[in-house]
């Protein structure tokens, strides 16, 4: 069966969605285990373990399209980086004891784990040999394409910027 740009986006979706869960199952463990032993509130430095179940999952997609997965991991880890600043910066906007601990967890780290999961499953399209191409090309896609995802990843790097001028 021909796989098409929608069941690659879903299957990334799905395999961000089972890291994600397996990191918040992760963060919640450990929450726990500090509210045992006396800590109590949620450290914020729990909030990076998010991102760190999720390469298990994505890894099936890593290795089914060998041509594709530089440009597409590229684009994804700009977009996860670009998005968590922006809604992190948005959400300590709205934080007012200075510890947002769950918020930014909320707020930047699952939206960007999904789309950038989603993204990266959708642009790492059918391999094809294309000789020559640079690196940053994605194999069998239109120039169109390739405006699109890197003019979005430009405005969203431009509203990133603004939010953290703005807020600070």
């Amino acid at each position: 069966m021909e796989e098409t740009d929608r069941s690659r986006a879903l299957a990334g979706f799905t395999a961000a969605a089972v890291g994600t869960g397996i990191g918040l199952a992760l963060i919640l463990v450990f929450w726990a285990g500090s509210a045992l032993f006396g800590v109590g509130g949620f450290p914020s430095s729990f909030v990076g373990l998010t991102i760190l179940p999720v390469g298990a999952p994505m890894g099936s997609i890593w290795e089914r399209r060998p041509v594709n997965r530089r440009p597409a991991l590229l684009v994804a880890l700009l977009l996860f980086l670009l998005l968590t600043v922006l809604l992190a910066v948005l959400g300590d906007t709205y934080v007012e004891d200075g510890e947002p601990g769950l918020g930014r967890l909320v707020l930047g780290y699952f939206p960007g784990v999904l789309l950038a999961g989603t993204v990266f499953g959708a642009l790492c399209g059918e391999s094809a040999d294309e000789p020559g191409r640079h690196w940053l090309w994605f194999t069998g896609r239109s120039r169109r394409l390739h405006l699109v995802v890197y003019g979005g990843l430009a405005v969203l790097f431009v509203l990133a910027v603004t939010a953290m001028v703005a807020s600070g």
